[in-house]
């Protein structure tokens, strides 16, 4: 169990590590991390693979960690962000969140085929080559990266970054436009505080753009003044400390860049509450098998596919805090469904769950809870990438810490606290895992939805 936890933990911990330097390296170009990205991923995977043959822990954990060095997350966020035009960049981000989704239930299927192989056979320079439950899918997906990597060195082109200027180019204009308009009330008469406040079309567009100061400036009581909106890269110089360096970048992170990055750490803490947790929760509830608790996670994949392609198209004709609203509130609902109250309500819990109260959670109840607040929360970090990616200052999204870096850290951030909350709550009460797990993940995505209502100026993109 040690080494199997160790090696689940090496990738997370790389990806970290690699996902610094891949931000730093697409401030010139995504070709060469693109490439760099799926050479790792490539001989990761075959020293990963090999470890069977020769008998290795020491070639497994070496093997995972390159793989997570590989991992390209953070390259493709800031490339969609960096890309992708403004009115486009929900529907992208939906497809993205699509992708992982089906990769997410592709794998345990391709794993339960490759299970059936078992031969060897051999290769000059290398020796043989094991191939069977265990290194299949090392030696698949490596033949995957190595198709990737070659399309990728003959077909891929630098990118022309209109995304990023246009989002500059709207910051602009809307700062700008509210400093103009901010003159003009200013050299206006003073009758109207004395009558009756009417909201008209000159108001409605004024609110609009006062929304787009806050976002562009992160001040909350914003009042008009170009001076708090426009910033402009401060002269570092050599005896500039890292501590203001730092500091400095800290103030770019605006409120609602902040509550961006804690609505995906919340929705990554509760997935992954709700994912990780399912080979032991079912074996102990439900005496599930290994091919019904995959059969689960595959059908689940792929129920996120016609939820993902309709947020794509109701982005074009909803903002992305509308989309949040409806999704949080629908993965509210099934992760409701989740709570066992016979458990709550009943003096005497029993060892068989309480199967048969009605308030049990069934197996069937189970399943369409599951699924539900899966394909919710999951098509829920498609629309918090978009607009994480809108509300950033250009000053952060065209630099080192642009969007895809703080997600993707965030996201890490979520996943490492939600299988530490699920190994402590396991600790606690391992007849109790469901509550302990459910009740506290239905908080929190409730207090999303509260945060959510509750700012809902600071995401008007």
């Amino acid at each position: 169990d040690y080494v199997s936890a160790t090696l689940i933990g090496m990738m997370p911990l790389a990806a970290l590590i690699s996902a610094v330097a891949y931000a730093v390296w697409t401030n010139h170009g995504f070709r060469p991390p693109f490439i760099a990205s799926s050479l790792l991923l490539m001989f990761g995977n075959i020293v990963y693979a090999s470890a069977l043959k020769y008998q290795s822990v020491e070639v497994a954990l070496v093997g995972r960690f390159m793989t997570g060095l590989g991992a390209p997350k953070c390259i493709i966020r800031r490339y969609m962000a960096d890309t992708t035009p403004v009115a486009m960049r929900t529907t992208v981000n939906a497809y993205f969140a699509l992708s992982i989704a089906v990769g997410s239930a592709l794998g345990p299927a391709m794993a339960i085929v490759l299970d059936k192989f078992d031969f060897f056979t051999y290769m000059p320079g290398y020796g043989v080559i094991i191939v069977n439950g265990m290194t299949g899918p090392g030696y698949f997906m490596a033949a995957v990266w190595a198709v990737f990597t070659i399309i990728v060195v003959f077909t891929f082109k630098e990118p022309d970054r209109a995304g990023l200027e246009e989002q500059r180019r709207l910051e602009e204009e809307a700062m700008a436009y509210t400093s103009n308009n901010d003159n003009e009330v200013s050299n206006t008469t003073l009758e109207s505080t004395n009558s009756t406040v009417t909201s008209t079309p000159y108001s409605r567009r004024k609110n609009r753009d006062d929304d787009l100061s806050t976002i562009f400036s992160g001040d909350g009581n914003y009042d008009g003044s170009s001076d708090q909106t426009v910033r402009s890269l401060p002269a570092f110089t050599s005896q500039t400390t890292t501590l203001e360096r730092i500091k400095y970048h800290m103030d770019l992170i605006t409120p609602p860049v902040r509550l961006c990055l804690f609505l995906l750490f919340a929705k990554t803490f509760t997935v992954e509450s709700l994912v990780s947790c399912t080979s032991t929760l079912t074996k102990n509830r439900y005496k599930w098998k290994v091919a019904q608790v995959g059969m689960l996670g595959c059908i689940n994949g792929m129920l996120v596919v016609p939820l993902s392609i309709t947020v794509g198209y109701l982005s074009m004709f909803h903002q992305d805090r509308v989309l949040m609203m409806w999704l949080v509130s629908a993965g509210c609902i099934g992760m409701f469904m989740l709570i066992d109250w016979s458990d709550i309500l009943s003096g005497t819990p029993t060892d068989t769950y309480n199967e048969d109260d009605a308030l049990a959670v069934t197996p069937t109840r189970y399943v369409v809870g599951y699924f539900i607040s899966y394909i919710f929360i999951q098509s829920f970090e498609g629309v918090i990438g978009s607009a994480l990616s809108k509300v950033i200052p250009t000053l952060l999204a065209s630099g080192t810490f642009n969007s895809g870096l703080l997600a993707t850290l965030v996201d890490t951030l979520g996943r490492a606290n939600g299988d530490l909350f699920i190994s402590l709550m396991g600790w606690l009460n391992l007849r109790q895992l469901m509550n302990l797990l459910f009740i506290p993940a239905f908080l929190v995505l409730l207090l999303c939805l509260i945060i959510i209502r509750r700012h809902y100026d600071l995401l008007a993109v």
